[in-house]
Parts: structure tokens; C-alpha cells; sequence
């Protein structure tokens, strides 16, 4: 198996994100009971175990291009539609596209392009992103992002670029540290698991993301996940 892979089938979330947060972004977006959602780029699926408790009368759609967790998904959550997919290319239109840290790969722009043409009339789209909390950070912690996400904004650089691509921000904020502390504590847990007698790339997989959670664990003031409910103008 893929040394990455190895490392993340078993986790329960592929990035920062809690229940708590989710429950504010859809109360912002105004997200009716029988909406249909979108989860996209969902992953093995937490945030979908959310929203159907919280919306259970929703269309549940969730799509992510990895087979292995839409697998996990379908055994876990039956309910919901969960398709092996591009997630900038969903079937229909949606209430509420909800995107956890998954934006950063096609890029913010492309995937709010994206998204404007699956919106129903009064959707919205909150998704999360890691940004600059500091004009400042740590060396280490500049080095580390300009490798992983080169194109990362400060708090100001991103609300102008969601004020150009025109949309409208109907609400925003940092997740907390439980969101962080959700995704990394499983993350530190397998990462310790799996070193008696790993091999030297998944040695180097391991040893790749303990830093990773070094970083936030010593510099996570220095940067963010920010999240972002918005609508077209």
C-alpha cells in the first residue's frame, strides 16, 4: 500500500474540523431541514456523520476522489449518496456545499468558479482554509507552508479575493484548537502505531508528518484553519 495511505485508512478526519464548527456554518448559511448538502472532498466521511444528524431529513451527497474512504463512507453511513469523484463536479444543484480544508487543492478561486454553477437560488458554500495568523511566523513554520501550500493567504488577502471573485462573506471564523486537536491526536496515534517495524517510506511518511504536528504543537499560532460561509452576489 501506498506509504500515505498506510498511514491515513484508518483515520477518522483528513484534516481540522469538529462538530461545533459545523453547526455554526450551517446556522449561517441558513440551511433548511430538507436541504440537499454537499460534502466535497468529504473524505472518510466525520463531517457527514454531522450533518446527518443535524439535518437528517437532508439529500446527503458526499463525493471524494479516493475509492477507499467513499468505501468507508457507504459501510459506515448508507444514507448517504457517497460518490468516487471530482468534487468540483457534483451532480445537480445544492442548498449548501460544505468543503473541509479540501479547497486548497484545485485553489480557492477555482473551486468557488466551481461551485457557483451547483448552488440552488439562496445556497451557499462554507468551506475551511489555512491561513496566516501572524505578518511574522517562525522560519520553520514559513519554510513548512511555502513547500505545502505556496499560495496561502493572510486573513486580509482572503477576504479581498472572495470580495473579486464576487461572492459575498455571510459569516466567518477560526476554528478552535479542538478542531486541530481532532484531526492531529488520531493522526500522532497511528503515526506511533505504525512505526514498530515500518519500512524506510513509511518511515519517511511517519517521520514527515510528526513534524507536521510538531509545528502546530510549538508554532500553531502562526497560521489557522479560517472558516468561510459565502453566496454569489
Amino acid at each position: 500500500m501506498d506509504p500515505f495511505f498506510a498511514l491515513h485508512a484508518d483515520l477518522p478526519r483528513e484534516g481540522p474540523g469538529d462538530a461545533e464548527s459545523l453547526t455554526w456554518a450551517l446556522a449561517v448559511a441558513g440551511t433548511p431541514d430538507r436541504a440537499r448538502i454537499l460534502d466535497a472532498g468529504c473524505g472518510p466521511g466525520a463531517d457527514c456523520a454531522v450533518l446527518a444528524r443535524l439535518r437528517p431529513a437532508a439529500d446527503l451527497v458526499a463525493m471524494d476522489l479516493h475509492a477507499p474512504f467513499i468505501d468507508r463512507l457507504r459501510a459506515a453511513q448508507p444514507g448517504v449518496r457517497a460518490l468516487v469523484g471530482d468534487m468540483l463536479d457534483p451532480p445537480g444543484l445544492f442548498d449548501l456545499i460544505w468543503s473541509a480544508g479540501a479547497a486548497y487543492g484545485p485553489g480557492v478561486p477555482a473551486a468557488l468558479a466551481a461551485w457557483a454553477g451547483h448552488l440552488a437560488p439562496g445556497g451557499a458554500v462554507a468551506f475551511s482554509d489555512c491561513l496566516w495568523r501572524t505578518p511574522r511566523p517562525a522560519a520553520v513554520t514559513r519554510d513548512f507552508w511555502a513547500r505545502e501550500y505556496p499560495d496561502m493567504q493572510d486573513l486580509p488577502g482572503h477576504l479581498a479575493r472572495i470580495e473579486a471573485l464576487a461572492w459575498r462573506v455571510l459569516g466567518a471564523r477560526w476554528l478552535g484548537q479542538a478542531a486541530w486537536a481532532a484531526y492531529y491526536d488520531p493522526l500522532a496515534a497511528r503515526v506511533a502505531a505504525l512505526r514498530p517495524g515500518a519500512d524506510a517510506a513509511l518511515t519517511a511518511m511517519l517521520d514527515d508528518h510528526q513534524a507536521e504536528i510538531d509545528l502546530w504543537r510549538t508554532h500553531g499560532d502562526d497560521y489557522g484553519y479560517y472558516l468561510t460561509v459565502v453566496a454569489p452576489r
